[in-house]
């Protein structure tokens, strides 16, 4: 799969897709997430409802956020590469992470749901025809196939990024391919 062009997705994820150097976009989904799991397997369970600031989500619903990010834009992905075009609704982020009541959701759980999905949108993607890779989305949602796929790299490691500066108060750990 090759790197998308800039003219393959709107400027909005612009910001995440900028995190990534250029490369294969499932090669890229695999060292995101192995980058992304090295910073959260540190964190101890105890410290994962954790708050840099009020009114801020906890580590859990950034983590949550990036699974429930993941499942929408692999489902936009796979609605541009089976030739549906229509509109997808939008989705509120803040609803999402906060109405998952994630203190009563266990930590490895979560990473574990991480890591499994991972492993399927992996395999969405490299299910996609060379000709399907390159099917653009709607107008509320204008991408690429694979720009979708270097959009959630790339949205990983924005996160990831977040919780080491913000969460954890660490120096970002570069990303490297």
């Amino acid at each position: 799969m090759k790197f998308p062009k800039a003219n393959e997705y709107n400027s909005y994820f612009k910001t995440y897709i900028d995190h990534l150097p250029e490369g294969d976009p499932i090669e890229l989904l695999q060292k995101a997430q192995a980058y992304s799991l090295r910073i959260l397997r540190k964190i101890p369970k105890e410290v994962a409802n954790y708050r840099y600031e009020e009114g801020k989500w906890s580590i859990k619903e950034l983590v949550l956020h990036m699974v429930d990010c993941e499942q929408i834009l692999s489902y936009r992905a796979l609605r541009f590469a089976r030739g549906d075009f229509q509109s997808a609704l939008p989705f509120d982020e803040d609803k999402y992470a906060t109405a998952a009541n994630l203190e009563q959701i266990d930590w490895e759980y979560l990473l574990t749901s991480t890591e499994l999905l991972r492993q399927f949108t992996i395999h969405l993607f490299k299910g996609f025809t060379e000709e399907e890779q390159v099917l653009g989305g709607s107008k509320a949602f204008p991408s690429t196939v694979r720009a979708v796929a270097t959009i959630i790299a790339g949205h990983q490691l924005h996160h990831t990024y977040v919780l080491q500066e913000r969460y954890l108060k660490e120096s970002v750990e570069p990303f490297n391919l």
